[in-house]
């Protein structure tokens, strides 16, 4: 979980050609608007990586949320402790994010930007912590002791947080059993994740130039003839992947 605005990924830059231009375009539109999001598609079409980006341009403060199923989330939330006065509770960095806000290195304490990541990779028992971030939308969320809280609203904006949720399916479980750990997601959940957006793989124009970025030994060593026939050979997987053929 990071707590801070988020790094670049390496040699990033926003998709500027195809299907993937719209799509992102879409859903960067949602985040600087302050729009909650919920931004689903394939493996390796960047969906993390353009939350990640717009943190780090912007500076935006980011709780990062990644559902691995087992883990146990109550310890971000809150957990009982006792200690010398008796029974109580410890909260964690979720819900001191959520309700007191971060701070940022001039001292100012802003409302993050939530990114919850693989939502739909939760298992059971995270599924009402999920529900619980959710229901916090409204502005509010449930204390331990049923009390309802008001989550911290940010001076420049004057919002509270702002959810930007990825996932692999589109929330109703992937049949094909291509992302086995995919589980179907709570409808009462979904109509709270705000704009939906389908992420697509980028144009090979652009994945080629983030490609060469990062092996510029390689570079040297061939042509352009190598780097199209890479090209071709990425286009016709991703086809037979998306017709069921492997």
């Amino acid at each position: 979980m990071e707590m801070d605005a988020l790094p670049c990924p390496p040699s990033y830059f926003f998709p500027s050609k195809g299907k993937a231009k719209k799509a992102f375009t879409r859903a960067l539109r949602a985040l600087v608007n302050g729009r909650n999001l919920f931004l689903h598609g394939m493996p390796g079409t960047g969906k993390d990586a353009l939350v990640h980006a717009y943190s780090f341009y912007s500076r935006r403060p980011v709780v990062m949320v990644t559902f691995k199923p087992g883990t146990d989330l109550a310890p971000w939330f809150y957990v009982r402790s006792i200690g010398k006065e008796g029974t109580g509770y410890d909260y964690g960095h979720v819900w001191d994010a959520l309700v007191n806000g971060i701070e940022d290195r001039k001292g100012n304490r802003r409302a993050p930007l939530m990114l919850l990541s693989d939502a739909d990779r939760a298992d059971s028992a995270q599924v009402e912590w999920f529900r619980i971030l959710t229901d916090s939308i409204s502005g509010r969320i449930l204390d331990p002791h049923g009390k309802m809280v008001p989550l911290f609203r940010d001076p420049i904006t004057g919002k509270t947080a702002q959810f930007a949720c990825t996932a692999n399916s589109v929330g109703s479980g992937d049949a094909r059993g291509r992302m086995a750990s995919a589980n179907p997601m709570d409808a009462s959940i979904m109509d709270r994740l705000g704009k939906k957006v389908q992420a697509e793989y980028m144009h090979w124009d652009d994945e080629s130039r983030i490609l060469k970025s990062l092996h510029p030994e390689l570079v040297a060593q061939v042509d352009d003839d190598f780097w199209r026939g890479l090209g071709n050979c990425t286009a016709s997987l991703r086809k037979a992947i998306k017709d069921g053929d492997i």
